[in-house]
């Protein structure tokens, strides 16, 4: 089955080619950049990641097999690689994914992949986490199965609450496709990105949001700090369906720009069929306050770190968002090496 999934990925990238700038979710990047990427992967061994007995790991989209063995449920689940389904539904695309000639690059040239269920009848009443884990080589090639794109595609069932936190640091060239299917009532999905770009990097995020259900909630919080003539853009689209009442959405992309040379394009979206809802959307861009750096130099900080202060305050407002504290803690650190770098 995968082989026959495999075979007309290619074909639809064959015949259609690299993305065009014409496409709204290419707009502003250039497909020019993927001819600065190796195509094979990095063969570096990433650092060990510590798991807890709630968790499920995976480093560069690999299961990790040492998280298992610390899996408190570890024997309520079942665990198949993608070449062992026979099940086509079990292998469910985005509709619009389809339609992505890089979606379906990465699809013909895929490898390995884990599957995994609970056995019928499992109980659980405590929270499970699914951690993904991506490291960047010193060659900048992203070390995951798309290289340099991510596609991520969540269907959320009654009552279940998806948290998404990302943050990409110096990262040469990152472009990131979201979408949630919000299908039944009382789900919940909120995604928290911080992007970090020096040089010449381009950070991208296309985020679409479907709201299918009544009573159900979803946030968008993307900050971006951009220096030298470094780039980031923000597609962020909310849909809500005709019945999906009391839904409760927000989008909020915050760019700030260190340098006059770098650039920010924010374009939330929202679509609305529903009459009983409370939806928001806002971008803002700009530089550093001047009058916040006088009234710290007035108080004995030199210019320098009163900069830091600063940037560090924009950014870890999204940091204070992510779902868990080991992970808050991981990107403060790594932004205060980004700042300091």
């Amino acid at each position: 089955m995968i082989d026959s999934i495999k075979k007309n990925s290619l074909e639809f990238f064959n015949t259609n080619g690299l993305p065009s700038k014409k496409l709204e979710n290419w707009k502003f990047t250039s497909s020019k950049n993927f001819k600065n990427f190796n195509k094979s992967l990095s063969s570096n061994k990433v650092e060990k990641i510590e798991s807890d007995e709630l968790s499920i790991v995976f480093i560069n989209g690999v299961l990790n097999k040492d998280s298992l063995e610390n899996f408190k449920f570890a024997d309520l689940i079942e665990v198949k690689n993608l070449n062992e389904l026979t099940k086509k539904e079990l292998l469910y695309f985005s509709e619009s994914y389809l339609n992505e000639s890089m979606f379906n690059l990465g699809v013909s040239e895929f490898e390995n992949g884990s599957y995994i269920s609970f056995k019928k009848n499992s109980v659980i009443e405590e929270v499970i986490n699914i951690k993904n884990y991506f490291f960047e080589n010193g060659q900048n090639e992203r070390v995951s199965s798309f290289n340099m794109l991510s596609y991520n595609y969540y269907e959320i069932e009654k009552d279940v609450a998806l948290s998404v936190d990302s943050m990409v640091k110096s990262s040469f060239f990152n472009k990131e496709f979201i979408e949630v299917d919000l299908n039944k009532v009382g789900s919940d999905a909120k995604i928290n990105i911080l992007n970090l770009g020096k040089k010449e990097q381009h950070v991208d995020n296309n985020i679409l949001i479907n709201h299918k259900a009544e009573h159900c909630t979803s946030f968008q919080h993307v900050r971006n700090v951009l220096d030298n003539k470094s780039t980031a853009v923000f597609n962020g689209k909310v849909i809500v369906a005709e019945g999906a009442q009391q839904t409760d959405s927000n989008q909020s992309n915050k760019n700030l720009l260190l340098s006059l040379e770098s650039n920010a394009f924010s374009n939330p979206q929202l679509e609305i069929y529903a009459d009983d809802v409370s939806c928001g959307h806002g971008s803002t861009t700009g530089a550093l306050d001047e009058n916040s750096i006088f009234y710290l130099r007035a108080r004995g900080i030199d210019y320098s770190s009163a900069q830091k202060i600063l940037i560090k305050a924009f950014a870890k407002e999204v940091i204070d968002d992510f779902s868990l504290s080991s992970l808050q803690d991981i990107s403060e650190i790594a932004l205060d090496s980004w700042i300091d770098g």
